[in-house]
């Protein structure tokens, strides 16, 4: 089967973790969707896309693909599926586009993916409203409770053609000024990371344009998600800030920032987080042994709020 280099590149920013282009070499890199490399995914990426010779090899599993076989076992494909995409043109193959390679979208400066549909704005539903991802973007939101929480964004949105970001629901994270100024998107279904973030992009911080001053602490979450629900909160996607994360929180010098993880109870890789920044004298929430949801987004939909109290962060915190 002659695979398009275009739709292997699709697959790999879809599938695997953290993919970069390499220019010089022309090759891709990744974190490996197969093995997820251990401990070290999101430290390390050792899946190398070779577009020479239109294959796969993970340095971590030692193990290579051919395009095809990569996508049946990485991407979980039949041969008649990737058949019917190639057929149907359920990817981008036309190289005069802004978007057909990785490095033509570096140079995309826009906020947001491609051709974004606001899920907020009732004349867009409307015409989308038979559309299968439109409709399972506004079911997720709507069962995590994401349209009523306290720290939400203004606007969700959904890509049904964007080159990376297709068919997955899009959170922006605004600056001071309201300005969409990074995105993350999450997957509808369980075929696809969890989560993508903008490419070549400096992250900043979500929730960073709602911080009020009244309130003298700031909560700092890994992801989006379990922010919207605690006032001052604000998300990495991560651990470690990035320098523009940095200074935008610098502009709060004043309030006592405090990390609230996923239930290290359940998640032994929030313990290990937990752990390390204790030991840097970073301040953390504990979560109490008798609640067993493992974060915040859970809790909320558990207890049918749209808010958890700070207060009940600040009682289960080791401060700093």
């Amino acid at each position: 089967m002659n695979i398009p280099e275009t739709y292997i590149v699709q697959k790999l920013f879809s599938y695997a973790h953290d993919p970069t282009f390499h220019n010089y070499t022309k090759q891709y890199n990744a974190g490996c969707p197969v093995c997820r490399e251990g401990r070290h995914l999101g430290r390390k990426k050792r899946l190398y896309y070779y577009t020479k010779t239109n294959s796969f090899f993970c340095f971590n599993c030692n193990k290579s693909w051919t395009a095809y076989t990569w996508l049946k076992e990485a991407c979980k494909l039949t041969y008649r599926e990737i058949q019917e995409d190639l057929v149907n043109g359920n990817y981008r193959v036309d190289i005069t586009d802004r978007l057909s390679t990785v490095e033509k979208y570096k140079t995309n400066d826009e906020s947001l993916p491609f051709d974004c549909i606001n899920l907020t704005d009732q004349s867009q539903l409307a015409y989308y409203q038979n559309d299968e991802y439109v409709q399972k973007a506004l079911e997720l939101i709507k069962k995590r409770r994401l349209d009523t929480a306290i720290n939400r964004p203004t606007s969700f949105y959904i890509s049904l053609s964007d080159y990376i970001h297709k068919n997955r629901l899009c959170i922006p994270f605004c600056t001071d000024t309201k300005a969409i100024s990074f995105y993350q998107t999450r997957c509808l279904d369980n075929t696809h990371p969890k989560y993508l973030n903008k490419l070549h992009a400096e992250k900043s911080l979500y929730g960073i344009n709602s911080i009020d001053s009244s309130l003298d602490y700031i909560f700092i979450f890994e992801g989006p998600i379990d922010a919207m629900f605690v006032k001052n909160g604000v998300a990495v996607t991560g651990l470690n800030l990035t320098s523009k994360q940095e200074q935008e929180l610098n502009k709060y010098s004043f309030h006592k920032k405090i990390w609230v993880l996923d239930n290290q109870n359940i998640d032994k890789a929030a313990k290990e987080k937990t752990e390390k920044l204790l030991s840097i004298n970073s301040s953390v929430f504990i979560w109490p042994e008798n609640i067993k949801c493992k974060d915040f987004n859970e809790l909320a939909v558990l207890l049918n709020q749209d808010t958890i109290s700070h207060k009940f962060i600040l009682n289960n915190t080791k401060l700093f």
